[in-house]
C-alpha cells in the first residue's frame, strides 16, 4: 500500500514538473499579445527586447480628378514607430510619362525636398505633400494615370498607391489667319475672307456647325459659311471655313458687326467671332454721284454769269 502512494506522488510530481513551466509560458505570451479587433497592430519585439520598427503611409484622398493641366495635390501622413532616436528616409514618386512632381513639407509653402527626418517615438504621423502635374508642352489624353509614392531607409519601406484621373475638357476657339476683325463689302455683291475654327480642348468635337443666324446679322444681308458643318476636328486641330458676306442692295455706307458661331452637336462647346464689315457704294453710284456735283456746279456757274451781267 505505502508503495502505491508513493508511485502516485512521484507521478504526480513528474506531471507538474512538465505543465507548470507550459502554463507560465502561455500566460506569458497572452500578456504579450493584445487585439483590438479587425486590422489591429500587434507589438512584437526583436532579439534585444525592443519594439520593431514600423513604417506606414496613408493619404485621405488618394484619387484625384481635374481637367488637364492642372495641378494634383496629395498630402500624405508618414507614420514610423518602433526604435529610439531618429531616422532619414529617401522619398520618392514614380509618375507616368509626361508628368513631373514635387515633394515639400506638408504645411506652409516651402521648398522641394527628397529626404524626411523622423522620430520613432513621436507618436503621431508627419505629413509631406506630393504635387503633380502634366507638362506644359504635352497634353495628356483623358484617362486614369497611377502614381506611387514611396519613402525608404535601408531595408525600411513603404509605398503607397495613387491615382490621377485627367478629364476632357472642351475649348473651341474661332479667329482668322492674320488676325484681322475687320473686312470690306459692296452693296449687293458679294465678298469673301477666311475665319480658322480651333479645337483646343482635350477631346474630339463631332459635327461642328458654323453659321451666322439671322439674328447676329442686319437685316436683309446673306451670311453664308462653306462648309456648313465640320465633321471632326480633333484635339489640337485646327480647319479653315469660308465667310461669304453679302449686304443688301440699298446698305448705306458705313461700318456694321456680323458675328459668326461655331458649336458642336453635342453642345458642350461654344465659340463666337465678331467680324466688322465695312459697306462701300457700288462704283456706278459713285460716277453718278460725281456727275450729280458737276451738273449742280455747272448750274451755278451758268446762273451766276447771266444774273451777273444785270
Amino acid at each position: 500500500m505505502l508503495a502505491k502512494v508513493m508511485r502516485l506522488m512521484i507521478v504526480t510530481l513528474f506531471t507538474l514538473a512538465i505543465i507548470l513551466p507550459l502554463l507560465v509560458f502561455t500566460g506569458s505570451a497572452a500578456a504579450a499579445i493584445t487585439s483590438t479587433g479587425p486590422g489591429a497592430s500587434f507589438p512584437l519585439s526583436n532579439a534585444n527586447g525592443q519594439a520593431a520598427e514600423k513604417l506606414e503611409l496613408t493619404c485621405q484622398y488618394p484619387v484625384l480628378s481635374s481637367n488637364v493641366g492642372l495641378t494634383y495635390s496629395y498630402n500624405i501622413n508618414i507614420s514610423y514607430t518602433g526604435a529610439s532616436g531618429s531616422k532619414v528616409f529617401d522619398l520618392k514618386a514614380v509618375v507616368p510619362e509626361g508628368f513631373a512632381y514635387a515633394i515639400t513639407p506638408g504645411y506652409g509653402e516651402g521648398q522641394e525636398i527628397a529626404a524626411i527626418r523622423l522620430d520613432g517615438s513621436r507618436g503621431y504621423p508627419e505629413t509631406v505633400k506630393l504635387l503633380v502635374r502634366p507638362y506644359a508642352w504635352k497634353v495628356p489624353v483623358p484617362g486614369e494615370y497611377p502614381i506611387v509614392f514611396e519613402a525608404a531607409s535601408g531595408d525600411l519601406k513603404a509605398s503607397i498607391e495613387l491615382k490621377a484621373i485627367v478629364t476632357a475638357s472642351y475649348d473651341l476657339k474661332m479667329t482668322t489667319p492674320d488676325g484681322r476683325l475687320n473686312t470690306e463689302a459692296t452693296a449687293g455683291q458679294a465678298s469673301s475672307f477666311t475665319i480658322v475654327v480651333a479645337n483646343n480642348g482635350t477631346a474630339d468635337l463631332e459635327k461642328v456647325e458654323v453659321s451666322c443666324p439671322s439674328g447676329n446679322r442686319p437685316g436683309g444681308w446673306t451670311v453664308t459659311c462653306k462648309p456648313e458643318k465640320l465633321d471632326l476636328l480633333k484635339a489640337q486641330e485646327t480647319k479653315e471655313v469660308q465667310v461669304s458676306v453679302k449686304p443688301a442692295e440699298k446698305t448705306i455706307a458705313g461700318d456694321y458687326i456680323i458675328t459668326i458661331q461655331a458649336q458642336p452637336e453635342s453642345k458642350n462647346a461654344y465659340a463666337s467671332l465678331q467680324i466688322r464689315t465695312t459697306v462701300l457704294t457700288p462704283t456706278i453710284w459713285g460716277w453718278v454721284g460725281v456727275g450729280i456735283v458737276i451738273l449742280v456746279v455747272v448750274a451755278l456757274a451758268i446762273i451766276f454769269i447771266r444774273f451777273g451781267r444785270r
